[in-house]
């Protein structure tokens, strides 16, 4: 039975044949509907069909195809994926079997209230690798400027890389590159950030739509389904919609305490074991934020995601 090498931290892809049946191992590149395009062992991209029996597949995900059909078969396991809660408090898959996830944020549009800190809640609850990208470096000003770093130095303690980046003149490309190869990279941020175009100048050879943003400051959605990109050393990058908020998939006290292992880290030396940090006496976090020894926005951020989290 032949065998092809898979996609990054894959099993080898395996060719089945039986009587009247063809079927591939193959990654979902991305998903119109009922149809998604997949990649083949052999580099080929395939429009096929979805099953209604095999609905539940998005970018990333392993399925098994009947190539004489063009139709999914089955889905394979996944190792994680990254979801979020839309308005409307339905659950939206973006993307599976990630192994990093960068945020990206530029000097335009303004980032809005909490919503690295909620990326990193969901990110690092799949789990994956966490980043920071700044992108658009070059057009930091003295305008736009104080106010982003007052925003990033909230992150600056935490164990994650956080690059600067212009996508435009390539400045600290090379440097994403040697940390993000032969990983799945997703990359998560509002509309106008330049998603797409970090991808297209990591991967020059793909023909990517890239938008500017409007005349309000917001970006405008060229990115409307999340696509994988092959890479070098078996590595894969993948774009993703903007998104004006993120609503991470978090219910449960323990899984918030993942998300804010800053946090936990402090949190040992707490009275009580399940301190909240609201107002229970002999509290180690509220301490470190009086020392400045953690920064504030991170305990802000804590209380406000703890509002939707069962405590008991």
């Amino acid at each position: 039975m032949p065998e092809h090498r898979g996609g990054a931290g894959q099993p080898p892809l395996r060719l089945l044949v039986a009587t009247n049946l063809v079927t591939l191992l193959c990654r979902t590149v991305a998903r119109y509907g009922s149809e998604i395009d997949v990649l083949t062992p052999d580099g080929a991209i395939m429009r096929v069909n979805l099953r209604r029996k095999v609905d539940d597949v998005v970018c990333g995900d392993m399925v098994s195809v009947d190539i004489g059909e063009r139709t999914v078969l089955a889905r394979g396991e996944r190792r994680n994926q990254l979801a979020r809660r839309d308005g409307f408090e339905r659950r939206r898959t973006i993307a599976a079997n990630i192994d990093r996830v960068w945020v990206v944020v530029a000097p335009r549009p303004e980032i809005p209230h909490l919503l690295i800190d909620r990326f990193l809640v969901g990110i690092l609850n799949l789990p994956a690798q966490a980043g920071l990208i700044i992108n658009k470096c070059d057009l930091i000003d003295a305008d736009n400027g104080p106010a982003l770093e007052a925003k990033l130095a909230t992150y600056g303690h935490l164990r994650i890389p956080v690059l600067r980046i212009s996508a435009h003149s390539g400045s600290g490309t090379k440097e994403l590159s040697e940390t993000a190869a032969g990983g799945s990279n997703i990359l998560v941020g509002q509309s106008g950030v330049g998603k797409s175009s970090l991808i297209q100048a990591m991967l020059p050879g793909e023909d990517l739509r890239v938008g500017e943003i409007g005349q309000t400051g917001e970006g405008r959605h060229t990115t409307t389904t999340a696509r994988w990109y092959p890479a070098d050393h078996q590595g894969a990058w993948i774009d993703s919609p903007g998104v004006r908020d993120f609503t991470p998939e978090i219910t449960t006290f323990d899984e918030l305490v993942r998300g804010f292992p800053d946090l936990g880290e402090i949190s040992d030396g707490c009275r009580f074991r399940n301190c909240t940090h609201r107002s229970e006496p002999g509290c180690a976090v509220r301490q470190a934020v009086l020392r400045e020894m953690l920064p504030e926005g991170r305990l802000d951020a804590w209380l406000e995601l703890l509002k939707n989290v069962n405590t008991h």
